[in-house]
């Protein structure tokens, strides 16, 4: 017999839209969910980032194999339900919130939130042998602890970061708020390193970088447990190795634009073990639209990812392989690796390409980021894009440096393996440029929205108008 969960109440309006969504993600079913969330019940826009599209949804749906409430913690307002979940796959829990308007029968979701959290300590038995652990990394944050965090980021800044010349500001402004007394209430480690990390943001400028307060996952000293055997590669299907594909041959008659959406950039690097069966499917994927007669990237809803696939994909949109893309160069300016296009011999066999001359544009957001910014800055440097198409945004995030090397600090004080420090190491040098897109992010050519496109907020609708008008353009020469 399983443990006996609490049940929502079902005159609570909150509760009862929750419990709904709840069942339909537990399906881990693609049509089912878009069916909730095509409907008025909850539209993606309501969501947060961990699930604001079907691809990021399913994937923690299959992830985690679905949830079961296991603590209720506001049920206060009737458009309000705040509960803690444990994963049915692993033994791991999270924090939703919904919020509906109660003013609507439906009661629609206005706002929906959902983060993983460290086991709470009231799960774990007084009997279990890992409470001792627990209760040393969870016990609540002192004066003298708060400032032995930032004493253990600085050593982490002064040793690692790319830009040395940045350090002592990052620090002294952390030692700043500490003096100040804008730490005195934080007392729980995950509030602390939220705050800390939009502090490093705030002085250094750097999106890359950040402080985590991370609960270890099965014995800190023994080693971590692999995915049984295909099981990657099985749940990397299910969500279509991050791309999406769809064709439109309506908006030019006799012409087709296909729009390659990719939300991410998965590793590729010879060192991950099923790098090449990922590039094989990528550049499946990418061959089935070689001979369109236009093409939109779309990164709106790209999170980054590996530096070798942004130079595979690359390869696929650009001539006269090898090129010379960037080079990653550590804080004494030493080039540590060089990325470059593949020529097609050393593409997956039966590899067709899009090729460098036919009219391609590209889509941002603002959280366009990291190698999603790489992707779009590469083919905006080679003049290879058409344009940049931001929707709204002048420009993405800004995260050009990756970290290559988190470090854990306060092990003595919390335990091995809770809190951690991500810094990057090494900086991007574009080949094109001399320089990267850190802290400006990669600039629209166009905005949907603004300007001559004011009436327009979708960047993709932008894309196909400027396509159209390119093989208008074309007809009227021919004529």
């Amino acid at each position: 017999m399983g443990p006996a969960y609490p049940t929502l109440p079902s005159d609570h309006p909150a509760s009862i839209q929750f419990s709904a969504w709840l069942t339909v993600f537990n399906r881990a079913d693609k049509q089912a969910l878009l069916e909730y969330h095509t409907g008025p019940a909850f539209p993606y826009s309501a969501a947060s980032h961990d699930v604001d599209d079907i691809n990021r949804e399913l994937r923690l749906a299959k992830a985690t194999g679905g949830f079961d409430v296991v603590d209720i913690e506001s049920i206060s307002e009737p458009s309000t339900v705040v509960v803690v979940m444990k994963e049915k796959l692993r033994p791991q829990y999270a924090r939703a919130s919904m919020v509906v308007d109660v003013s609507k029968d439906i009661h629609p979701v206005t706002k929906f939130g959902i983060h993983p959290i460290t086991t709470p300590i009231k799960f774990i038995p007084k009997d279990d042998p890992r409470r001792p652990r627990y209760e040393k990394a969870l016990h609540p944050l002192t004066t003298y602890t708060r400032g032995a965090l930032i004493d253990g980021i600085g050593e982490v800044l002064r040793n690692q970061y790319v830009i040395p010349d940045k350090v002592e500001t990052m620090v002294s402004a952390l030692k700043g708020h500490l003096d100040n007394g804008d730490y005195d209430n934080f007392t729980e480690s995950e509030k602390y390193a939220v705050r800390l990390t939009e502090d490093l943001h705030a002085s250094g400028h750097d999106k890359h970088m950040g402080v985590f307060f991370i609960e270890p996952r099965g014995d800190p000293d023994g080693e971590p447990k692999k995915p049984p055997p295909g099981k990657l590669l099985e749940d990397l299907r299910s969500v279509n190795f991050l791309f999406n594909v769809s064709l439109d041959y309506d908006t030019i008659p006799s012409r087709t634009i296909v729009t390659v959406a990719i939300n991410g950039f998965l590793p590729t690097e010879p060192d991950f073990p099923e790098y090449q069966e990922i590039r094989a499917a990528i550049g499946k994927i990418l061959s089935t639209v070689s001979d369109t007669d236009a093409l939109i990237i779309d990164l709106r809803r790209n999170e980054g990812g590996s530096p070798w696939t942004v130079a595979f994909v690359l390869s696929y949109f650009v001539d006269d392989a090898p090129v010379h893309i960037l080079d990653m160069v550590d804080r004494s300016g030493e080039i540590i690796k060089s990325f470059s296009t593949l020529p097609v011999s050393e593409l997956p066999a039966g590899t067709t390409c899009f090729g460098g001359t036919k009219p391609l544009f590209v889509l941002t957001a603002k959280d366009t980021i990291s190698g999603g910014e790489e992707m779009a800055y590469d083919l905006q440097a080679f003049k290879r894009s058409k344009a940049v198409i931001g929707e709204g945004n002048d420009a993405t995030a800004g995260a050009a440096n990756p970290v290559t090397n988190p470090r854990f600090i306060c092990e003595d004080i919390f335990g091995k393996s809770w809190w951690v420090v991500a810094v990057p190491r090494e900086r991007p040098v574009h080949a094109v440029t001399g320089t990267n897109w850190e802290g400006v992010g990669v600039l629209s050519d166009v905005v949907a929205g603004k300007g001559e496109w004011k009436e327009t907020n979708d960047a993709e609708a932008v894309g196909k108008d400027l396509i159209k008008r390119i093989f208008e353009a074309q007809g009227s020469r021919e004529l």
